[in-house]
Formats: C-alpha cells, structure tokens, sequence
C-alpha cells in the first residue's frame, strides 16, 4: 500500500495514458469487482480523474490487493503499453509492501532485453533489405464513398521506400477482419503462400507484381495505411473499424520477436473524426459525395479512444483527433504526398526521423482549403516511444 502511496502522482500520470487499457486488466485479475468497474469507468471522465479513483479504490483494499497490483504492473505486456513504468523504479529505493525476505532495490526489475540508456545511439540500419514495408489501400468501399487519388499516394510510398532499401508490398481493398489477418500475417511471415492468399503483392521495377519469395524482417518495419477512419481506428471496405491497439499489437514484443527493440513505424491516412479544423461537424454539412470534388476527405463517424503506447514504435496520423485529413482526388493526401517528398529530401543527407516529421507537420499545417465555404485545415500528429535516433541511409539516386 506504502508503495502505490508513494508513487501516486507518477503512476497515475503513466497509468493516464490509457485508463481503459489498465481498468479491463485489474478487473480481469479481480483486483476489483464487476461494479466497481462500472463505477470507474464513468463516460466522459477524465484519464486522470479514473486512474486518481482506481488507486483510492485499490489502496483502500488490503495489502495482497496492492501487492498484486503491483505485479501487475511488471506483466511484460503491461510494461511494453506503458514503458514509462520502469521510472518507478528509478524513484523506489525499497519497496514497503515488502515485509519479508531480503531487501528489494527496483519495484520494476530491468529487463535484460533492453539495451544500454545511450539516448543518442542510433538503431542499426544495415540490413539489406532494411525490412518490410507494407501498404495497405483501401479505395473501394461496400458503402462509402470511393477514395480517388489514394492510389498515387501508395505509388509515392512504393517509390520512397523502395529508394530507402525497404521490400515494399501491398494489398489492396480490404475488410476490416482481412486488414487484421493480413497484419497477423506480416507480422509472423511463416509461409509465401499465406501472403498469396491475403493478395499481396510486391513492388518491383516500379510496380506491383506477384510475390515470388517470401519476405524476411530486417533492422525496421514501416506500415502505411490508407483508408477512411474514425477516432478509434481505420475501416476495412466493409465499415467495419480495426482498432488502432489491433494495428500495433501482432508486432510488439510478445507477438513478433524478431522485431524486438527495433523501429516499427506506422504512418495512417485516414480520419480521426468527424471535424473539420475549424471545429465545424461534418455531419451540419452537405455529404461527402456532395461536397466540391477539388478535395475529399476520408471520414465516418466515431467514439472515443486512447492511442495504446508501445516500446520502440511510432505512429504518425494524418490528423489530430476528432478531425478529418484532407485527400486530393488529383494528386493524393496532403499528409502522404508531404512525408514521401521529406523523406525523398532528408534521407540523402541522413536527417533523424523526428526532423523529418516535423518538417512534414510544418509542411501540411500550413495547407488550407475550403469546403462548403469552411477553410479546412490539419494538423498531424506523432506518438512515439522510439529509445534511439532514426536515421535510413538511402541511395543517391530514386526509384522510377
């Protein structure tokens, strides 16, 4: 109890990242009961406020209650959402729950899978390839409005990441559970013809053709997808949404080794919500198919939910929450025609990638439109646990 005490503030700013995430879990290890839950998961609560009432609730319980909380929080995949757990440990010199046995220094123990704390070192990027790049295109959907011009977006990825020594593969026009099997796929890459069912093919001499060999994980691995969205996650071609944790999950540690303590980068097109930048609902507006066809954008409604954090991952959406991102029939996406043309600029002169999506938030910020008479703008926005510099050595010269 002394512990949780003592490390209230710090554990409830960690925990608040994502309330739900932590809830689901205590209630499943019946730290608390079914209507407790319900009492802690209040809609429209703050993160802060629900983490503040768990911790009061748990620390009003016995002692066991808090040890196993406590344990917990040293479960691999609890650590891996919330890496910032392992401060804990930092700031814990003996932990009082403790009232038996030798005297224990660390809370959280160090995992000897983490590499040293320089926080300058660069991730090793000298595998040929450097790793896979997967496209997922959704354009064509069973409801919604055809996403014209995305596809100049997935050849201007093909292009860059070809460039930049990646395996670029893709598929295209896919359902909400076909995105989550072709995921899982990807992510363990045991037979060729798997990915042959899921259809994906492979860029080659600037374009996609059949796969012929199956495909190995290297130094990094890039997901880009490029679909209508909504707060929560992005749609498949049947409306039906794949939760963001889902997009992630098959490539954290526990589900995909080889990626242990290596980059994985997901870049996502694809509305966060129903808003335009000026605050305006889209749904107090005309319908997308009635809108002016000089811009569309690629958004459904949507519900609340809190971005799950992982180690050594980086997820750059096309907009900032409860807004829509802007896509160009003629020419593609605001957000993907800026990022391929930053990395195409600043890899040749080994710009970290941090910079890079700066100048690409720099770049589309500055962008505005108008539809329906609405000045339309964007904002995109980067989550990251990444524990070193990113830097991809490119060639000198493009791809066709």
């Amino acid at each position: 109890m002394e512990t949780i005490k003592n490390n209230k503030t710090l554990i409830m700013d960690i925990l608040s990242a994502d309330s739900s995430y932590i809830l689901q879990h205590v209630e499943q290890r019946r730290l608390i009961t079914r209507r407790e839950y319900n009492n802690l998961h209040i809609p429209n609560q703050s993160n802060e406020k629900t983490i503040i009432n768990l911790l009061d609730k748990l620390m009003g319980k016995d002692d066991k209650t808090c040890k196993d909380f406590l344990a917990l929080l040293e479960k691999q995949d609890i650590v891996e959402t919330f890496p910032r757990l392992r401060e804990i440990s930092k700031n814990t010199n003996l932990p009082s729950d403790h009232t038996s046995g030798p005297v224990q220094p660390l809370l959280f123990p160090q995992q000897a899978s983490v590499t040293g704390g320089n926080q300058l070192s660069l991730y090793e990027m000298s595998s040929v390839p450097r790793g896979i790049c997967l496209i997922i295109n959704n354009e064509n959907f069973q409801k919604s409005k055809t996403r014209t011009g995305t596809e100049k977006d997935a050849m201007a990825l093909a292009k860059v990441f070809s460039r930049l020594k990646f395996t670029v593969v893709k598929c295209q026009d896919k359902t909400a559970a076909e995105i989550r099997n072709v995921l899982k796929v990807v992510s363990e890459l045991n037979e060729l013809s798997d990915l042959k069912k899921c259809a994906v093919k492979t860029w080659v001499a600037g374009q996609f053709t059949e796969l012929e060999h199956l495909p190995k994980h290297g130094d990094a691995f890039v997901c880009c997808i490029l679909s209508h969205g909504e707060k929560e996650g992005v749609c498949g071609t049947d409306e039906m949404v794949v939760h963001t944790r889902d997009i992630l999950s098959p490539f954290n540690g526990s589900n995909c080794s080889k990626l242990v303590e290596k980059p994985k980068l997901f870049f996502i097109q694809a509305c966060r919500g129903g808003d335009e930048q000026d605050g305006v609902p889209v749904y107090k507006k005309r319908k997308v198919e009635e809108m002016d066809r000089v811009l569309e954008t690629d958004n459904i409604p949507v519900q609340e939910y809190t971005l799950p954090i992982r180690s050594d991952f980086l997820v750059f959406m096309a907009n900032v929450e409860q807004y829509v991102s802007v896509r160009e029939p003629a020419s593609g996406s605001w957000f993907i025609q800026s990022l391929c043309r930053q990395l195409e600029e600043s890899c040749t002169r080994a710009t970290d990638i941090h910079d890079i999506l700066t100048k690409v938030k720099a770049e589309v910020s500055k962008k505005e439109a108008k539809i329906d008479s609405m000045q339309v703008k964007q904002s995109p926005e980067v989550t990251e646990t990444l524990t070193k510099k990113l830097i991809f050595p490119a060639e000198n010269t493009a791809t066709s």
